[in-house]
């Protein structure tokens, strides 16, 4: 990555829950207990255009699978010309299990090291920028969501409404009942639905309108995730925004 870099990326991870021993509680920030699902990868060339984006879906359920979307995530990302990286707890989530699970794959599959070395390089070599603590800060919560933000400073975030997919499953019982019962994607909500689409993928039913409506959502899910970055990127600092806004 040299001094000519122009522009800016951004990138969100989706996972699905790994195999874990039932005596270990879920713990989302720990490598072995998530998988990579699926992952939106954008690029802004420069502010106000609109930005270059990819979604990477996982295609089975082999540790080979998962270290394919990862290889595929750092060619996109590493053939940008940007130094930096917009996230949203990325620094806490998304680069760790880049870098983690890149390592956990790896170790299953002989002779392929590099890809976990190519991960360990991206992430100690580019500049994050992590979303998440300043809007915190800026909120006065130990925790802000990204659509709490984005909604404060004024960012659009279109939701993903259920009732506009037919993809035959009722997620909401299957929520945290702390998550709420809002009839739009969560991020709660991709662990099942994951599972679902690779269970389609596995019986070999894609041609199915159910996992074309799936797939559908979830690809617009993701890029809700990650194409605000760059406008909400824009509003900092948020005090002087507000301010602006006011």
């Amino acid at each position: 990555m040299g001094a000519d870099s122009s522009g800016r990326l951004a990138f969100d991870i989706e996972t699905i829950n790994a195999e874990r021993p039932d005596d270990e509680e879920m713990d989302a920030q720990n490598s072995e207990h998530v998988e990579f699902f699926c992952v939106c990868v954008a690029h802004q060339t420069e502010p106000g255009t609109d930005p270059h984006y990819e979604i990477i879906f996982r295609e089975g359920n082999s540790a080979e699978d998962e270290l394919k979307v990862i290889e595929q995530t750092l060619d996109y990302l590493e053939t940008k010309p940007p130094e930096s990286v917009l996230t949203y707890n990325g620094n806490e989530f998304d680069l760790p299990h880049l870098e983690g699970r890149a390592q956990i794959a790896a170790e299953t599959i002989e002779g392929r090291f590099d890809v976990a070395q190519r991960a360990e390089e991206f992430v100690d070599n580019i500049e994050s920028i992590d979303l998440m603590p300043e809007a915190c800060d800026f909120c006065g919560d130990e925790y802000t969501s990204f659509e709490n933000i984005c909604e404060t400073v004024g960012v659009d975030v279109t939701r993903t409404p259920f009732q506009e997919y037919d993809f035959d499953i009722d997620v909401v019982p299957h929520r945290p009942t702390w998550k709420g019962i809002e009839p739009y994607m969560m991020g709660c909500d991709i662990p099942l639905l994951g599972e679902r689409y690779l269970n389609f993928k596995r019986i070999g039913a894609t041609d199915l309108p159910q996992f074309q409506e799936l797939r559908e959502a979830i690809k617009h899910y993701a890029t809700t995730d990650v194409i605000p970055l760059f406008e909400l990127n824009n509003k900092r600092p948020f005090s002087e925004s507000m301010s602006v806004s006011n």
